[in-house]
C-alpha cells in the first residue's frame, strides 16, 4: 500500500490579525518549559505584548512567522532587533529569535526548524551581524544543528 506523505506546513510572516494566536503559542512555550505560567504574569500581559509587538512590527524590527496546515497555525517563531543596554550603547545591530514553538502532535516534522531559519533570514536580511536566543532543552539540538553556540550568559534567580 502506497502512503502518501503529509504535505509539508506553509509557513510565512504572520499577520497583526494573527497576533493573539501568537501570542497562545508564547505563552504556551513558557508554560511548557516551566519557566513562567500564565498566572503569574501581570493580568495585562496580552495587551503589553500586542503593543510591543505592534510598535516593533510597524518600525521593521520586530516579525513574527507562523506554520500553517490545513488552515490552523500549528507552529511560530519570533524576531526582532535587540534592543536596551548594550546595544544602545555600542550600536552593533543584534537580533534575537523567540517564542518558537509547534504544536506537541506535529513536533519532529522540522518545523521548528524551518520557523527558525525564517526567522533568522529576515533578521539578517535586516543587517544584524549576531543573533541570540534562549534554548530550551527541547530546543536545544535543533539550534546546534542551525549553528548556534552556547554562550557565557548567567542567570541569578
Amino acid at each position: 500500500m502506497n502512503r502518501i506523505a503529509p504535505l509539508a506546513p506553509s509557513i510565512r510572516p504572520g499577520t497583526l490579525a494573527e497576533l493573539d494566536a501568537y501570542a497562545d503559542f508564547w505563552i504556551a512555550m513558557f508554560e511548557e518549559v516551566g519557566n513562567i505560567a500564565q498566572s503569574d504574569m501581570l493580568p495585562d500581559w496580552r495587551a503589553r505584548f500586542g503593543a510591543y509587538l505592534k510598535r516593533r512590527i510597524a518600525d521593521n524590527e520586530a516579525r513574527f512567522f507562523v506554520a500553517v496546515e490545513d488552515g490552523v497555525t500549528i507552529g511560530t517563531a519570533g524576531a526582532l532587533i535587540a534592543d536596551g543596554y548594550p546595544y544602545a550603547v555600542h550600536g552593533i545591530k543584534r537580533g534575537y529569535v523567540f517564542g518558537v514553538r509547534v504544536d506537541p502532535e506535529c513536533r519532529n516534522r522540522g518545523i521548528a526548524t524551518r520557523l527558525t531559519q525564517e526567522a533568522v533570514a529576515y533578521l539578517r536580511d535586516i543587517g544584524c551581524v549576531r543573533i541570540r536566543l534562549h534554548a530550551s532543552r527541547f530546543g536545544r539540538p535543533i539550534y546546534e544543528r542551525l549553528g548556534f553556540v552556547p554562550t557565557n550568559e548567567m542567570e541569578l534567580l
